[in-house]
């Protein structure tokens, strides 16, 4: 007679001694049955991997020659970003060659519009904006590229670049500004992970030679925090004491190894376009 779950001292009590050894010589294999009846699976026992809330995007603008170090030092930690360039300044002074600007594509990063010669899109007409922007992606496909995603020079946009952003083929465009940093200290902290305006994606304000690893860190905790979302980072050059829109290389490799410990905790790179899903089309026709 089984005894289970009844307490052992009531199940042994009163019974003969030889029904008792019976009982205790058949405990193993009840518990055996019991063990096959419940197994304990060891994938269940695992925990399941943290997922992923934050994204950051590490994006850098207009084409300086530093990127081409740049993308090598993303890429000894594992990372990938995203190099804006103006298609009518490359290979000039301080600027990427086409053959650097090739192998920072070859080895995985995205490569994307900027306009032809970053200028200020607010200023121009509509047909202007369009040659802006339509010519530099078609030089962009021209050699080789197939680039999703625009930024808009000092992040200036208005209602007519957003048009001729998506006119002329993209499928997200990125502004700077419009997230929580130390001078919009009530703004979101996140752009959503599917951004409610495709062509006017927000950022925190552009990377500067006075902000300090601190701060950089500050803005994927915010995120982290605020429940996750997209955090898009502005750089510039990447030299020491070049410049207002510069960070030492020092700084951003600090800040690089930071930011790849985070992974456990659900925060992942990824470059604009595998952030937003970017989708790429032909450039229409003139």
């Amino acid at each position: 007679m089984w005894c289970f779950p009844v307490p052992l001292i009531r199940c042994l009590r009163g019974r003969p001694t030889v029904k008792i050894v019976r009982w205790a010589a058949a405990l193993p294999a009840a518990l055996v049955a019991l063990a096959v009846l419940q197994p304990v699976s060891h994938a269940e026992s695992a925990k399941p991997p943290k997922k992923v809330t934050t994204v950051v995007s590490l994006t850098f603008d207009d084409g300086d020659v530093t990127h081409a170090a740049t993308a090598r030092m993303l890429e000894k930690r594992g990372m990938r970003g995203t190099f804006y360039v103006n298609t009518d300044t490359i290979g000039r002074d301080a600027k990427l060659t086409r053959r650097e600007l090739a192998a920072i594509a070859k080895a995985g990063h995205e490569i994307g519009g900027h306009t032809l010669t970053h200028i200020r899109l607010t200023e121009l007409t509509q047909g202007e904006q369009r040659a802006q922007i339509c010519d530099d992606r078609r030089a962009l496909v021209a050699w080789g590229y197939r680039p999703t995603t625009l930024a808009y020079p000092f992040g200036s946009v208005d209602a007519d670049a957003k048009a001729v952003a998506r006119r002329c083929g993209y499928d997200a465009a990125r502004r700077v500004g419009g997230l929580k940093d130390w001078g919009c200290r009530g703004c979101q902290a996140g752009e959503d992970l599917r951004p409610r305006d495709r062509y006017e994606i927000r950022t925190p304000g552009s990377i500067r030679d006075d902000t300090l690893p601190r701060q950089m860190r500050q803005q994927v905790l915010n995120a982290e925090k605020s429940g996750g979302g997209l955090v898009p980072l502005v750089f510039h050059r990447v030299c020491d004491g070049c410049g207002l829109y510069s960070v030492s290389p020092k700084t951003l490799d600090e800040f690089l190894g930071w930011l790849a410990t985070r992974k456990s905790r659900g925060t992942v790179v990824k470059t604009l376009h595998d952030a937003v899903g970017a989708r790429y089309r032909p450039v229409p026709a003139e």
